[in-house]
């Protein structure tokens, strides 16, 4: 995203323990920076375990910065602000602005596209704009005369056709069989979340103090188990053993600094030592609200198979 506007792109380190961006690393990053090197912070509630944006948006005002919270994994994720305040993942009350997604394996699944939630009027009305080819429709927004409008000298109102493209926008939006589909999700949402931390603390309770369990997503208040991710030994043959048992983990994710793309501009291996280690050893369970609790016990007795445990 920032690179399409023009913007560069530095990377910080996860929290091994959290998964979550390292906001320490954050704010020793911005001190060793001349102020304004940096424009914005955007975190990522990654696997549905909640930022503490309240932290975040001290070191956002202190260096004039904007927030964009990446809530894609985490809709009904929340953390406890300094007052035992429950903070919903894009509530507004930190970011600027707070992305979800609508992807097939998200919480609320519309086919694709997603959302954005933002308690600023005039984001909100520049994203209204750049949704749609850029166009506004409202006659305190318009450029060109009432003539030019209506074809007609000495008009004074504008037709109620007429629209004006006044900035390069683009198309995205949901179709309205996708917004549907996704309204309708809506009525099984929390259900859907409630079953996600039933299986979730199945995971944790059984893995807990499991000798080749080297860390996992563990049970947490405000956590919205989009992934359950247990770090483990021998990654590469859990991987494959459970594949030849019908058994579809999946690796998330790839260190991005690490991608070619980025390669390119001397990123390199040891510049984030918890994320790469963490990839080593990550691998993401099945959970989704229709796992049987006879499907989670086969997946947990398998990976207890393969290590003996």
């Amino acid at each position: 995203m920032c690179e399409y506007c023009g913007g560069e792109v530095e990377f910080v380190d996860i929290d091994p323990n959290t998964y979550l961006l390292d906001v320490k690393k954050v704010e020793a990053l911005l001190k060793s920076s001349p102020k304004g090197t940096f424009k914005g912070i955007i975190p990522v509630d990654f696997a549905g375990r909640a930022v503490n944006l309240e932290y975040v948006r001290k070191l956002a005002d202190e260096y004039n910065l904007w927030i964009i919270e990446d809530a894609c994994h985490a809709p009904g994720g929340y953390f406890i602000d300094k007052n035992g305040v429950n903070q919903n993942c894009g509530n507004g009350m930190f970011a600027e602005l707070a992305i979800f997604s609508f992807h097939p394996v998200k919480h609320i699944a519309c086919g694709e596209g997603g959302m954005i939630t933002t308690n600023d009027e005039e984001l909100y009305k520049q994203l209204l704009r750049l949704r749609s080819h850029g166009i506004t429709k409202g006659e305190d927004k318009y450029s060109n005369s009432t003539d030019f409008a209506n074809g007609i000298e000495g008009s004074v109102t504008y037709p109620g056709w007429y629209m004006e493209m006044q900035q390069l926008g683009y198309n995205y939006r949901l179709t309205d069989i996708q917004a549907a589909l996704g309204i309708s999700q809506l009525k099984r949402a929390h259900s859907g979340l409630e079953r996600r931390k039933e299986i979730a603390r199945r995971y944790e309770e059984v893995f807990k103090n499991k000798d080749f369990i080297k860390g996992q997503s563990g049970f947490v208040d405000g956590h919205a188990y989009h992934l359950y991710v247990i770090e483990v030994e021998d990654r590469l043959g859990l991987y494959n053993y459970l594949k030849t048992k019908n058994i579809f983990p999946q690796i998330h994710y790839i260190p991005t600094h690490l991608m070619p793309y980025y390669r390119q501009y001397g990123w390199k291996e040891g510049d984030f030592p918890h994320s790469e280690n963490y990839y080593k050893h990550c691998i993401s369970l099945p959970l989704y609200p229709t796992l049987l609790d006879e499907e989670q016990d086969f997946v947990i007795e398998t990976i207890l198979r393969y290590y003996h445990a």
